[in-house]
């Protein structure tokens, strides 16, 4: 459906690590020297004196709600209007044209007549009454709205609540004796006051309404930590650092804790004092036995919503994304209602409890993890299952363990029913797996996937794959698969060996309304997918973790660490020379021949009303590779770059690395959003065919390009 992004003039531009406007230093002959400078790098952020100031906000800018467009010599064409608004309560439709406001014409030769129309709307204010002269069917009439509020009178969350932020927040810092760099840079005090009004400008979009809103107060879907950083852009860099050290060398469970904190999703913590398990038919036992408190927890999220609104968004959800889908303006609307019914928080629940028990395996998302112990020489029988998830025609505890050969062939030891799918325990050789299963357990061997592969649906709620070992190859036939969350939990660990992921849509760690966890541990892997995969969140959290190896990672759009709507997306690569590549397959309508659009990359993504006044903030989206030379291939949208109220990062640590975009990338903050590319260490290369990049905010929006 936003494959095809309008083209706006900004409003304004923040723009770091640039020449800091050197045409304004000429025109009024200000001289700018560096000669025995020295200058405090790690203030270089502080802007003096100049910050966004809530009290200067007007909160009583008026709001119609409807989406616009020239009628050229007629007046303004009404496209489109929010449900609800004071245009909808008015009798305001769809295809009227608006002839003049208060009396005065709307018509406009030389095209302003948008601008001032919207102006007039706002300072009409909150409780005004505009009068409206509209066209409709060659009619004439007159719709006198009231206006509510433009901009809402809090944030998403007070700042005070975004306790995970570290304390030495850029803004705060002590003042050193050193020459601050934006001091020296912004000599020219009309320049300076600019800025400033930037600024100020910037900060209150935080409080701005977005099209469809049911909350009259607060946004349900903006996060608060892009609210914090539009009201404080220039502690980017800090944030952007603390993210980085929540989510290195962290355990899965704590780094999935992280992302709910992100998404300003609480859940409580069950530190369980689980009894040491010695062998590895106990350890597997225990995970088995948390499957029943994980499905309890799953339906518990969707308690609010009734069956036929559950199927509904399980039918409608993946449309939003999938560039080859089209959702209709009515149901995109019906589905963000609808989600503020869902319990994120008792989906981050379940599956905590289910990485509690991972966790006796031994498997460790560390680089210095090993394979769990002995896997090989253990023999694995059939589980003891719990009452809550046993057949009904099962008739004691377990189940028998018949092989299914006609979807799991090859060393299958086992095969047990579930009333949430099945339970597979492959052995030591070559395994085929064909069918969707709940569980799939295998001891090693080079073995081949065809199935979801730890990728959850409504009928299995929580599905594992765990791979002990062996070269494999996961060959997904269908969409949602190899560790996607989908209403659900989805996890798929493979511990060592040299891996093929080959995905379609919505694979390798992603979700919907879910947690989607792909894990591997060892290994120069190959992954690839259409579109939707390798870390992507939307309504929930999406993780690739794989922590060795030199990795190959491709897709068409929208991957390798994608936040949507109330959505965290990441994939941490921990070591090797890696290769990113993302898009060859959906033009930019900007330069169709030339261009194709990637949104990947450490890419936060919001829905912008664009053919429709339907809108809702973005979410968090993260590529972090730590150590290797690597390359980054991406297009149009891409390499840490942030898309209407959302927050993308791309963090590179070490190595010599190479960058290649085309437009809106490395760095770039569109729409409201905020963009950070930060390379540590290494001799880079950073080469865009494009303007609108490498540390750049474009319509009020934030950008930072850090080497």
């Amino acid at each position: 459906m936003f494959n095809k992004i309008l083209y706006c003039v900004p409003f304004v531009c923040i723009l770091v690590v640039s020449t800091m406007c050197m045409d304004t230093f000429a025109e009024d002959s200000v001289q700018a020297s560096v000669s025995d400078q020295r200058f405090d790098i790690e203030n270089f952020f502080y802007l003096k004196e100049k910050g966004f100031r809530k009290n200067k906000v007007d909160f009583n800018k008026g709001w119609l709600g409807i989406f616009m467009e020239n009628a050229e010599g007629k007046g303004i064409l009404v496209k489109e209007i929010t449900v609800g608004s004071p245009a909808d309560e008015a009798g305001l439709k769809t295809g009227d044209i608006i002839t003049k406001i208060n009396n005065e014409t709307t018509i406009d030769k030389d095209g302003f007549n948008l601008i001032k129309f919207k102006k007039t709307i706002e300072t009409t204010g909150a409780g005004g009454i505009p009068e409206l002269t509209v066209s409709r069917n060659d009619t004439e009439i007159v719709i006198k709205p009231k206006l509510v509020a433009k901009l809402l009178t809090n944030t998403t969350a007070p700042v005070s609540s975004l306790t995970w932020l570290n304390e030495r927040s850029m803004s705060d810092l002590s003042r050193k004796s050193e020459k601050y760099f934006i001091d020296f840079a912004i000599q020219n005090e009309t320049y300076k006051e600019r800025l400033g009004t930037a600024i100020q400008r910037i900060g209150e979009e935080a409080y701005v309404r977005e099209g469809f809103q049911a909350n009259n107060k607060v946004n349900p879907f903006r996060l608060s930590i892009v609210d914090y950083l539009m009201l404080h852009p220039f502690d980017t860099r800090q944030i952007g650092q603390d993210i980085h050290e929540n989510l290195i060398d962290k355990g899965i469970g704590t780094q999935v804790e992280f992302a709910a904190k992100l998404l300003d999703v609480g859940f409580p913590l069950k530190i369980e004092h689980i009894v040491a398990a010695d062998s590895l038919q106990e350890q597997l036992q225990l995970i088995i036995d948390s499957l029943a408190p994980c499905v309890f927890l799953i339906k518990e999220s969707f308690h609010n919503v009734s069956q036929e609104e559950a199927e509904f968004l399980y039918q409608n959800a993946q449309k939003v994304w999938l560039p080859d889908e089209k959702i209709m303006p009515q149901d995109l609307t019906r589905l963000l209602a609808l989600s503020q019914n869902v319990d994120l928080s008792k989906l981050f629940e379940a599956v905590s409890i289910l990485l509690n028990k991972l966790t006796l395996l031994d498997f460790e998302q560390r680089t210095d993890a090993k394979t769990p112990q002995d896997v090989a020489q253990t023999k694995v029988l059939p589980f003891n299952l719990p009452e809550p998830i046993r057949c009904q025609n099962t008739q004691n505890n377990s189940s028998s363990d018949i092989k299914d050969t006609n979807n799991f062939t090859g060393d299958i030891l086992f095969v047990q029913d579930t009333n949430i799918g099945k339970i597979v325990v492959g052995g030591t050789g070559t395994c085929y797996y064909y069918a969707d299963a709940a569980v799939i357990i295998d001891l090693g061997g080079d073995d081949y996937y065809f199935n979801n592969a730890g990728a959850s649906n409504k009928n299995i709620p929580v599905s594992i794959c765990i791979d002990f070992s062996g070269n494999d190859v996961y060959n997904a036939a269908n969409s949602f698969a190899q560790g996607t969350g989908r209403f659900g939990v989805g996890l798929l660990a493979d511990c060592g060996g040299n891996d093929k992921y080959l995905g379609q849509n919505f694979s390798q760690g992603s979700c919907l309304f879910g947690v989607g966890l792909l894990l591997d541990n060892n290994g120069d892997d190959f992954y690839s997918g259409h579109v939707l995969n390798q870390g992507v969140g939307f309504f929930g959290a999406g993780l690739l973790s794989d922590l060795k190896g030199s990795d190959v990672y491709f897709s068409g759009q929208f991957a390798q660490g994608v936040g949507f709507t109330k959505g965290f997306g990441a994939l941490i690569d921990a070591c090797g020379n890696d290769f990113y590549f993302a898009g060859g397959k959906y033009s930019d309508f900007r330069d169709p021949e030339k261009s194709f659009q990637s949104m990947s990359q450490g890419m936060g993504m919001g829905i912008r009303p664009e053919e429709t006044v339907v809108g809702a903030s973005g979410g968090a989206g993260v590529l972090i590779d730590q150590k290797g030379n690597d390359q980054y291939h991406g297009d149009y949208f891409s390499q840490g770059s942030g898309y209407y109220f959302s927050l993308g990062l791309l963090h590179d640590n070490d190595g010599t690395d190479k960058y290649y975009a085309g437009r809106y990338a490395q760095g770039a903050g569109i729409h409201s959003a905020i963009g950070l590319l930060e390379d540590k260490l290494g001799d880079d290369t950073y080469e865009c065919s494009f303007g609108v990049s490498q540390g750049c905010g474009h319509d009020t929006g934030i950008g930072f390009l850090e080497d």
